[in-house]
């Protein structure tokens, strides 16, 4: 066991690009899918009823607490992305071990004894953001204005779009239905049988249709 960490420590000193998969898949697995579960969590938290071993308030505080944790991750992990977004290809040829310090980042954002995320949003975030906070509010309100104007003039076309895909996806999806579905249903041991009963019908008809010509 000894030897496989020391040589899979080797490669990733050496050889970053051969591990950088395995980092990004961690990227994604720490940075989002953990966060979305915990978050997950802490919303129906106050919904549930607390360990039977547990006080209610204690609950409740911590719940809290976590809720306003995720909070400030999201917001330093947002920006956070459209940074790498802006920089990511020249972070990528310039630093090759960017993915595994990515990695690290987002464990130490998360780290319940680091507190990485809460120590940005404390210290840099608000200070700076409060400053212009304003005038992101104008920015943001004149924007939804104008969402709600442009779908406003194009609800029309936008309703007829809407309703056209969910057509044109009922209509794909029953032809493949269509596609699907054999042209006899009857399996072959069946269709024997249906030959077997018709030939034998057919023999009783002309053994009837004999006995008739002798009796005449």
């Amino acid at each position: 066991m000894d030897g496989v960490v020391t040589r899979v420590g080797l490669q990733l000193l050496l050889e970053p690009a051969s591990t950088a998969w395995i980092a990004r898949g961690a990227c994604v697995a720490t940075g989002a899918v953990y966060p979305a579960y915990a978050t997950y969590k802490a919303v129906l938290a106050p919904k549930r009823p607390p360990a039977p071993a547990r006080n209610a308030a204690a609950a409740g505080l911590e719940a809290e607490g976590a809720r306003e944790a995720l909070l400030k991750y999201w917001t330093v992990y947002g920006l956070a992305c459209l940074a790498e977004r802006l920089l990511e290809q020249h972070l990528d040829r310039a630093f090759p071990y960017y993915p595994h310090a990515k990695l690290a980042f987002l464990l130490w954002l998360q780290l319940h004894n680091a507190h990485g995320a809460v120590l940005l949003f404390d210290r840099y975030l608000v200070p700076r953001l409060s400053r212009y906070e304003r005038k992101l509010d104008t920015v943001l309100e004149v924007g939804a204005q104008l969402a709600e104007m442009f779908y406003s003039t194009y609800a029309g076309p936008i309703g007829y779009l809407q309703r056209a895909l969910g057509t044109a996806m009922a209509q794909m999806a029953a032809l493949l239905k269509w596609l699907a579905t054999p042209d006899d249903p009857s399996g072959p041991e069946q269709q024997q049988q249906q030959q077997q009963q018709q030939q034998g019908s057919g023999v009783a008809g002309l053994g009837t249709t004999l006995r008739r010509r002798g009796e005449g």
